[in-house]
């Protein structure tokens, strides 16, 4: 199994940094009131890009050679990823190519194109975008960037967990961390941060009711596939699987799953948006919805709520939120 150690993310860190908004961490008397609890938000959606993907993008294209930035990149995903290595491309001077599922988010589409990539369409019913991206890569001679399987890319998502160990170091230890799950990329290097900080932090997935696959693999010990399921608002979260190494290393840190439905998912942006002003999209909320879920888990604890994207047009936005 491919490892990834603590040094890798600080070495990612010292890669990146200079790239990145450092997003400091905020907390709410209320919603401290509200769950019993010390809670600390990280809000990425004030990223550059809009999310957390940044990070790992960079991470990854950072360690690429002269000729391979010359001859570019590919990457696939819903639209975060996808800004985060159309833009990672850019500051590097390289070019990206990202394939992107048709029906992605308009302003996810418009973002990614502004930022200079070339998008190719796919059929999420239809097409394997792992298959399209393998073989772009290989006919145009462009390096893959994985959205989450990528060792690299989860040195970079761990960067995030590295920045509130730092804000906090001279302050009580993490007892929990709830963190949103797609592929897993961002659970496993927040988890390898945290438990090498504190080995009894508890760490947890965030995911749609309907999209569990991390819950649901946690439970059997074994990569659950999800087949068949109607998409939610969560957009960036609709995975059918967690990843091999993402898996791994979850299971291993005995990273346990939370979910929720849609109505606590828009509950939960409604909240943000009212105490803080914070503009999520759904999948960037999801960990503060699970936290307000299931607060009794979370009762006298210190928590790190991983507030992961903000890339949502202001029509669907407020549409959602409207009561």
């Amino acid at each position: 199994m491919s490892q990834v150690k603590l040094d890798d993310i600080k070495n990612a860190y010292n890669r990146i940094n200079k790239y990145l908004n450092r997003t400091e961490l905020v907390t709410s008397e209320l919603l401290n009131q509200e769950i019993g609890a010390q809670v600390y938000l990280k809000p990425e959606q004030l990223q550059k890009t809009g999310s957390f993907k940044i990070r790992g993008a960079l991470s990854a294209m950072t360690l690429l050679d002269k000729k391979q930035l010359q001859n570019g990149v590919i990457a696939f995903s819903s639209g975060n990823h996808a800004q985060g290595i159309a833009y990672a491309a850019k500051l590097l001077n390289s070019t990206a190519v990202i394939v992107m599922p048709k029906d992605a988010p308009k302003i996810k589409i418009k973002k990614t194109k502004a930022l200079g990539a070339r998008v190719i369409f796919y059929d999420r019913q239809k097409d394997i975008r792992e298959e399209i991206g393998e073989t772009i890569a290989l006919k145009e001679n462009r390096t893959l960037i994985k959205p989450f399987d990528s060792t690299h890319v989860i040195s970079g998502q761990g960067t995030a967990a590295l920045e509130v160990i730092e804000a906090e170091k001279n302050n009580k230890k993490f007892d929990a961390a709830i963190i949103c799950a797609s592929g897993g990329g961002l659970t496993a290097g927040t988890s390898i941060v945290l438990k090498n900080h504190n080995p009894n932090c508890k760490i947890y997935t965030a995911e749609p009711a309907a999209w569990n696959d991390h819950q649901q693999s946690f439970l059997a010990n074994k990569r659950i596939y999800i087949k068949d399921v109607e998409h939610g608002i969560c957009d960036a979260l609709e995975s059918p699987f967690p990843g091999i190494i993402t898996f791994a290393i979850n299971n291993k840190n005995k990273v346990k799953g939370l979910s929720v439905d849609d109505t606590e998912i828009v509950e939960a942006m409604r909240f943000a948006y009212e105490e803080f002003n914070f503009i999520l999209e759904p999948s960037g909320a999801i960990a503060l919805a699970c936290l307000r879920s299931a607060k009794i888990k979370f009762k006298d604890k210190k928590i790190l709520i991983m507030l992961s994207g903000g890339n949502i047009s202001k029509d669907r936005f407020y549409k959602y939120i409207a009561r």
